[in-house]
């Protein structure tokens, strides 16, 4: 550590976190370190509400989304150290009306529960049911009910294909195993032991005092931000229904640092902790991993953990240094956002180097858009496209069988983008590459659905 002021790194740290707010428009922050146990440090900025002039708090409700994720595989590990099930089982051992789904690209016992936490089981990324448009979310029994709309669109093991879907089948596979729904049993095995009081899945828990507003960005040809939509994640709960805070997260980062020695309260042994956070598959430079529930990156030669998550209105990220025992918490009441990893890592960086001065502050990024075949017959469908509740993307006619999906600068967050989208009959496409990769959508009238997202043409 460096001998400067304490007092002048906290300020340093508070000043780029404000500029970064007011960079990117977001109503409000809220920032934890988290030291060993403890909330070292705690900043909140901007506004709980737009115009309420009230900064969160350590005890400020967000929706955390994927961040439900973490705790749907903590289940699963403490199921798995009970001899109650194995990661490396299939899916079709637990549900067996799984074998009603549709192996467009496999075998459906391969589709095991380790790769369904790390997002290798080819999994299309939402169920049929699913509508983030509206928003409207199925039921568990509807998700089972209509499995035989369900698709493994890629062969398990061949690519990262993030898949919400999974991980609410995974929630389904604890509520069977355990005898009570996945959210008690989450409640009274996990956040009751660790103390996680204020941690909720039901939104009526949170009005009041510590509730904090969510946002959409504009709509096309606006400027104002909107007051997000509210909808019950229903049987995709496991996947990211979770609320909480910045203090409730101090003590979850703090369970997952723990180590042997170290005092507190542990929901498994070191072994399973080694092996959630143990990379299951690594991209091909080695720079990021995906684990049992967390996600791996390197920052020079650490490696940190940590997960996002995204919903109407909130985007978040945790993300920690297991060696140092330290770790960041980022909410903000504002999604579609490209800020919550790099802010987090930003910080979580220079806590752990010592720095003196912070970076600017990143901006917009800039994005590369291919060249259009002029004589291609798919020149009707470029375009820019807009989905709810805030994501653009740039659609351009490469060939005369090919689509490219590129981002726009109304945005720096990219979604399906980018991917290329192979024609394979009449307006029909099929994807390759990222989140949508082996999904398939049609094009009419200036619209399509691509994992439960619509995309309406709304320019050039």
């Amino acid at each position: 550590m460096s001998s400067s002021d304490p007092n002048d790194k906290t300020q340093m740290w508070e000043d780029y976190v404000e500029e970064v707010r007011l960079v990117h428009r977001i109503p409000g922050i809220a920032v934890g370190m988290v030291c060993g146990s403890e909330l070292a440090w705690f900043k909140g900025f901007g506004e709980t509400q737009l115009g309420n002039r009230q900064a969160p708090d350590e005890h400020s409700i967000f929706r955390v989304a994927s961040n439900t994720k973490t705790a749907t595989a903590t289940a699963l590990m403490m199921l798995q150290e009970s001899s109650m099930l194995s990661l490396d089982d299939p899916l079709l051992l637990y549900i067996p009306e799984f074998t009603s789904a549709a192996g467009i690209a496999g075998d459906l016992e391969d589709v095991t529960l380790r790769r369904m936490t790390a997002h290798y089981s080819g999994l299309t990324t939402e169920h049929p049911a699913t509508d983030w448009d509206a928003p409207a979310f199925a039921t568990m029994q509807t998700m089972i009910d209509r499995i035989d709309e369900v698709q493994m669109v890629i062969p398990p093991d061949s690519a990262w294909k993030y898949s919400n879907m999974a991980y609410g089948f995974l929630g389904e596979v604890i509520s069977r195993l355990s005898g009570q729904p996945y959210e008690q049993f989450v409640e009274k095995e996990i956040l009751d032991r660790l103390g996680m009081m204020q941690t909720v899945f039901d939104m009526a828990s949170v009005v009041g005092l510590h509730q904090v507003i969510g946002y959409s960005q504009p709509a096309p040809g606006s400027e104002t931000l909107r007051v997000a939509p509210y909808s019950e994640l229903e049987g995709m709960n496991a996947a990211g229904q979770m609320m909480t805070n910045v203090a409730d997260l101090t003590k979850w980062l703090a369970h997952i640092m723990r180590r042997g020695g170290d005092h507190g309260h542990r929901l498994f042994g070191d072994r399973s902790r080694r092996e959630m956070l143990h990379p299951a598959y690594l991209d091909g430079d080695w720079t990021f991993g995906n684990c049992v529930g967390w996600r791996a990156n390197r920052s020079g030669d650490r490696v940190y953990h940590g997960h996002g998550g995204g919903i109407h209105g909130f985007g978040t990220q945790t993300m920690f240094h297991a060696p140092f025992q330290t770790g960041v918490i980022v909410l903000i009441n504002l999604w579609p956002n490209a800020i919550s990893a790099s802010l987090a890592q930003t910080l979580l960086d220079a806590v752990i180097e010592d720095w003196d001065e912070m970076p600017p502050a990143p901006t917009d990024v800039t994005h590369e858009i291919p060249a259009s075949d002029e004589s291609s017959k798919l020149r009707e469908f470029e375009g820019v496209y807009f989905s709810e509740p805030g994501f653009w993307m740039r659609v351009t006619a490469v060939s005369d069988d090919e689509l490219q999906f590129s981002g726009h600068e109304a945005s720096a967050y990219l979604l399906h983008a980018p991917a290329t989208a192979q024609l394979i009959s009449d307006t029909t496409f099929k994807v390759s590459g990222n989140r949508g990769a082996g999904e398939t959508f049609s094009i009419q009238d200036g619209e399509f659905r691509l994992g439960g997202f619509k995309y309406k043409l709304v320019g050039d």
